[in-house]
């Protein structure tokens, strides 16, 4: 009698696996060089094990931009978590996340999710839906209410200079837009 050798089943930790080298394949290589078939080699995981989580390289697209999101809105919360001050404070989590430095590949994921999204209206409609019902919102009366999209707006702006490679801001004027954009949130 032989015994067969059996990975232990853990199938969110094998999912997780799956996306992290999709996204790095991303990053790399752009949406165009995101094949299955890395995806396979570069996780040793079977194909069959791949489709069995994500049938079709959409549906990988999918769950990378899904995962992102996802990461977006935990940082979110984390720091809504750690305000003690209520009023605004959806906003400055938003800022911070937005306004942080991102490592090089993390800006090349999102550079490249950003692209597809252009191009793409299901995912478009995807990341609208995201950021107008899934992030947190601050309630306010409708005066402060314009002021903290506003400073929505711009931490958005700060956040695709940075992915278009606006290079000529410094850390420094980064952060004293930060604080600058942190106080136009406190009522």
């Amino acid at each position: 009698m032989t015994l067969a050798h059996h990975r232990p089943k853990a199938p969110e930790q094998l999912r997780q696996t799956l996306l992290n080298c999709a996204a790095q394949i991303i990053s790399a290589e752009g949406l165009g060089g995101l094949t299955l078939d890395k995806v396979v080699k570069g996780t040793g995981i079977s194909k069959g094990g791949l489709q069995h989580h994500f049938p079709s390289k959409d549906a990988l697209i999918n769950a990378v931009f899904f995962d992102l999101q996802q990461r977006l809105l935990d940082e979110v919360n984390e720091g809504i978590a750690a305000d003690p001050n209520p009023g605004g404070r959806a906003t400055r989590a938003y800022l911070m996340a937005c306004g942080r430095m991102m490592p090089d590949d993390e800006q090349a994921i999102n550079r490249a999710l950003i692209a597809a999204m252009l191009a793409d209206p299901a995912l478009r409609d995807s990341w609208a839906l995201f950021i107008n019902n899934s992030l947190p919102q601050d309630e306010a009366d409708p005066e402060f209410a314009e002021q903290l999209l506003l400073c929505r707006l711009a931490a958005d702006g700060l956040w695709f200079a940075t992915l278009c490679g606006y290079h000529n801001i410094t850390d420094g004027q980064r952060q004293a837009l930060l604080a600058r954009l942190l106080i136009l949130t406190e009522k």
